[in-house]
Order: structure tokens, then sequence, then C-alpha cells
């Protein structure tokens, strides 16, 4: 299914609105702390709700949160897997479903041409004419395409360089993204937080109980965000598979399995279409045996 231009453009538009709100409240925050004297942090709440409670930051990010999850159904991924995964709420499948399947670019209003971001202002890489100030830019949308696994891994800043993943150094432009890190950090805390019959849960927890075997000289931390790193790492493998299945797009084996240690691919949780293909190829199977039974 192709999601029309604008439905991608508004929902991109609600998570970046979520995202100021988000970055927004952690100012007021910080700043409600350096109150000298009996007001330091005495007004947090009613400043971050609103005297009526109908227009404080707080209660605007509630309303993003439910206009986004008003527009998820229009994208299949949504209906069809992440909604069934619990921990996966509205504003990480949002994040997720933008983030691997559409880059938008801000273009100049003069020529048409693409533009690059340089130090504060945007510059178009055409004619040279300068724009500032990314609310007033025209964006261009189109679409991603991540051919293996690790491309995707890579993108979301879940590579590892020499066992370990990398961190920003000054100067150098990094070819992953810090936000999309985070999202996988936030991926990995609902995680831990579900009950330990919950899949991914419970492969992290397998995990954490394999590394504390194996490393007996890495602190209870390191353990932690090893398995939790691992648990984000085979979600996201999953979530590659689940959406080129439903583009028509060919997968690769997912190799997850092989590198975490397991002998057998792990095949997406809460995929019941896979389920329900296996039980087909099963029944199949049985029928041409009973056929040639009778017949043979």
């Amino acid at each position: 299914m192709t999601v029309d231009e604008q439905v991608v453009g508004y929902l991109n538009y609600l998570v970046k609105t979520y995202n100021g709100y988000t970055k927004l409240i952690a100012q007021t925050q910080q700043r409600l702390l350096t109150i000298p004297g009996e007001k330091r942090g005495k007004d947090f709440d009613s400043t971050l709700k609103g005297e009526d409670d109908q227009d404080g930051l707080n209660t605007i990010k509630g309303r993003l949160t439910r206009a986004i999850e008003k527009e998820l159904p229009q994208f299949e991924v949504w209906e069809r897997w992440l909604k069934s995964i619990p921990g996966i709420g509205p504003m990480i499948a949002a994040k997720l479903i933008i983030s691997f399947k559409y880059r938008f670019y801000p273009i100049c209003k003069e020529c048409g041409g693409k533009q690059e971001k340089v130090e504060k202002s945007f510059v178009c890489l055409d004619c040279g004419k300068k724009a500032s100030g990314e609310g007033l830019l025209e964006y261009r949308m189109e679409e991603k395409d991540f051919p293996t696994i690790s491309k995707w891994w890579k993108y979301m800043g879940r590579h590892t360089v020499n066992g370990i993943m990398p961190k920003r150094e000054k100067g150098v432009k990094a070819d992953w993204s810090t936000e999309k890190r985070t999202l996988g950090f936030m991926i990995g805390d609902q995680f831990n937080r579900q009950k330990d019959d919950h899949p991914y849960k419970k492969f992290l927890l397998e995990r954490k109980g394999k590394h504390a075997k194996n490393h007996p000289d890495w602190s209870l931390g390191h353990i932690q965000n090893a398995a939790k790193n691992e648990a984000v790492k085979l979600f996201l493998s999953h979530f590659w598979t689940v959406a080129r299945i439903i583009d028509g797009k060919p997968i690769s084996e997912p190799y997850a399995g092989v590198i975490m240690g397991h002998t057998d691919i792990i095949k997406p949780f809460y995929w019941k279409e896979e389920k329900r293909k296996e039980e087909k190829k099963k029944k199949r199977q049985r029928d041409s045996e009973t056929i040639y039974e009778i017949h043979g």
C-alpha cells in the first residue's frame, strides 16, 4: 500500500512537533530548578499543565500523541504488526516508520535545488541562495531503502566498531544518527519494563544471563546495557524483515540469530501472518503426503 505524501508529511510534522515540546519541557524543568529560594521548582506542575489544565505543555503532548495514533492505521506495518507489540506505542512506531521509509530534505524556493545546512543557515547547492529559519523551509519527500539489516542498524546507530558502538568525535561528521540511537534506547527501556514472558524481554533476560556467565569482569550496568542493545537489534532486524515483506521487497536471511549466538534464525515475534504462512505450508505438506499414501 502506497501512502499519500500529504499523510506522510503530516505524520512527520506531528513527530517533529512532539519532539519540540519534549525539548521545551526539559528546558523548562532546568530553568525552574535554577530559581533561588522557596520558589525553586515550586511552580513546575502549574507551569507545564496550565491553570485550567487545557493549554499546558504536557497536555499538548498528549494531544499530539492521540493525533499520531489516528494517523498510524494508514501505515500497514503498524496495522499488521507494530500495534500488537506491548511497549511499542504510537510515538515510537511513528518515529520508526518515518526513519525507515521516508527522507525529507529542504529545497530552495528560488530554483527548487536541494539545500544543505551550513552553520546556522541553509544554502542551496545549485544557486547558492541562503535561507535561515528551519520553520520557513519547504521540503521534498523521497522514499528510503535499506537493502540489508546491517545498513539499517548502522543508520540507527546500533552498529559496532571493534566490538563497541562508536561515539561522536569532535569535528568528524558521523554516518549514523544520534536521534535514532536515542530511539533505540527508548525501545530497550520499554522492553525492559515488560513482563518476563514478553518475547523481547525474555530474549533480553537470556542475553543478560549469558553475559553474566561469560563476562564475570563486567559490571551489572555493562551487562544490562549489552543485553538491551541486543534486544533492540533483534527488534530492528524484525522490523526490517516485516516492513520489507509488506512492501514486497526482497529480504535476505536475517543473521541476527547467528551473530547473537543462536543456531536458529529468530523470526519476528507477534508476526501472525508469518505464522499463518507456515501453518498453510505444513498443511500442504500433510495433504500431499495423504494423497501420496492414497494413490501411491
